[in-house]
């Protein structure tokens, strides 16, 4: 009975590793497209050797400009995002019904993003013809044999006028700033000019956002120039509103709760929200955006607001991602219990039990943690016998330490219980599907 409880874990297979090839066009023969790039033993050697893919539309061709792939690891792809080769089998009685099999994961791809060269092609039309004629041979030796005498032929061929490249682009990608300069006709400028040499005439570019530490004093209004940055990179309406009205339900927001409100455009929210609030650098309120006037440090129930950083790192369920990038975020969710429509949503800024959150480190306000028991315990915080100095509240805010590990520990909890019932799931469903086929 102890050997039967003692059971060892099974040893989880390694998913095989593929590389993808994001080839530049309709692929209709696979072997005409690999001797493109130089046959499958060039790339094996290319892939392993760590050199990149070249690939060349007319590959007997020595004046051709070849094209250069970009190489990029799984980790450089898409945070947060799995490739996944399947092979999908359909039943024969009901062809709607379909089988899939996980055969590996992509750790490479391959991609050709880059400009394609004048290609030269060495034809000569014929006299009173519409046939062309091939050039190599009479313009560089073909094979050892005619290399060796090439020089020392009688009978020299008679080589029609023909310009190779002298040198093709040096730049991968166009670019319309490589030799253009920055134009501008400030006084500032036309002064530095004129003051002589060794004067940086880069125009400064400032931030007009605010950002405060724990320590510093809060600003509470915005300056005129960042008000008026605002109005001219966004002349709509709507979007002012949507942040004026979010500020107003309450005063401190993350960024990521600012997106998932407001459904604001990331680029466009850089521009207006410096309008409406200021940035929190560090200590109890760090990462949140608060609004202009409001002191989280003079109000008690300022500490609602205090951030707390959860992390899932050790969690197979919930994708990589070393950082929360709200503005790149496209991935996919995981949790197979949400709703399609939440598939294309940005990350959200809630912790809801039973629902995995789509990253493996998060920040939360202690407010936004919709657990009963956290909201309990929120609720239950009585004030210190002792009242809170100035600097112990700009140190670790309203709410006690034990609160906080509380909580982190609950959202932990519930996502390991979340997890558990999904991975049932799952294994569940596939045993299902296995018996249909």
């Amino acid at each position: 009975m102890e050997k039967f409880l003692n059971f060892g874990q099974p040893k989880k297979e390694e998913p095989k590793q593929f590389i993808l090839i994001k080839y530049p066009g309709i692929v209709k023969n696979v072997d005409k497209a690999l001797q493109t790039m130089g046959g499958l033993q060039l790339i094996s050697q290319s892939h392993f050797n760590n050199h990149s893919l070249e690939l060349s539309h007319t590959p007997d061709n020595p004046y051709t400009s070849r094209i250069m792939a970009d190489r990029k690891t799984q980790d450089n792809i898409s945070s947060g995002t799995l490739h996944l080769v399947m092979k999908v089998k359909r039943k024969k009685a009901n062809p709607k019904k379909m089988k899939a099999d996980f055969l590996g994961l992509i750790n490479t791809v391959y991609s050709f993003d880059v400009m394609c060269d004048f290609q030269y092609l060495p034809l000569k039309k014929r006299n009173n013809t519409e046939i062309f004629e091939d050039m190599i041979p009479k313009l560089i030796p073909t094979d050892l044999s005619s290399a060796l005498s090439w020089w020392e032929e009688s009978n020299a061929l008679t080589t029609p006028l023909f310009l190779p490249p002298y040198q093709f682009s040096r730049y991968l990608t166009p670019s319309s700033k490589i030799l253009g300069r920055e134009t501008d006709h400030t006084e500032r400028t036309r002064r530095s000019v004129r003051s002589g040499y060794g004067q940086n005439l880069r125009v400064e570019r400032k931030a007009l956002s605010v950002t405060v530490l724990a320590q510093d004093v809060f600003p509470t209004e915005p300056s005129v120039e960042a008000v008026a940055e605002a109005q001219f990179r966004c002349k709509h309406d709507e979007p002012h509103r949507l942040l004026r009205e979010l500020f107003e339900e309450r005063p401190m927001w993350t960024r990521i709760g600012i997106l998932y409100r407001t459904r604001i455009d990331d680029n466009l929210l850089r521009s207006i929200l410096q309008k409406y609030a200021f940035y929190i650098q560090s200590g109890p309120w760090g990462r949140l955006w608060c609004k202009f006037g409001y002191d989280p440090r003079t109000d008690r129930g300022g500490g609602r607001y205090q951030t707390l950083m959860v992390s899932f790192r050790n969690n197979g369920s919930i994708p990589e991602r070393q950082r929360l990038k709200v503005s790149s975020d496209r991935a996919p969710n995981v949790n197979p219990i949400a709703d399609v429509n939440e598939l294309t949503e940005p990350v959200s800024y809630t912790y809801e039990p039973g629902k995995l959150p789509r990253v493996r480190q998060m920040w939360y306000c202690v407010i936004d943690v919709r657990l009963p028991r956290a909201i309990e315990a929120l609720e239950e915080v009585e004030e210190p016998e002792t009242p809170l100095t100035e600097e112990e509240i700009k140190e670790k805010g309203w709410l006690p330490t034990s609160l906080l590990d509380k909580i982190r520990d609950l959202i932990k909890e519930d996502v390991a219980k979340t997890s558990v019932n999904l991975e049932h799931r799952m294994i569940d469903t596939t045993q299902r599907n296995e018996e249909d086929f």
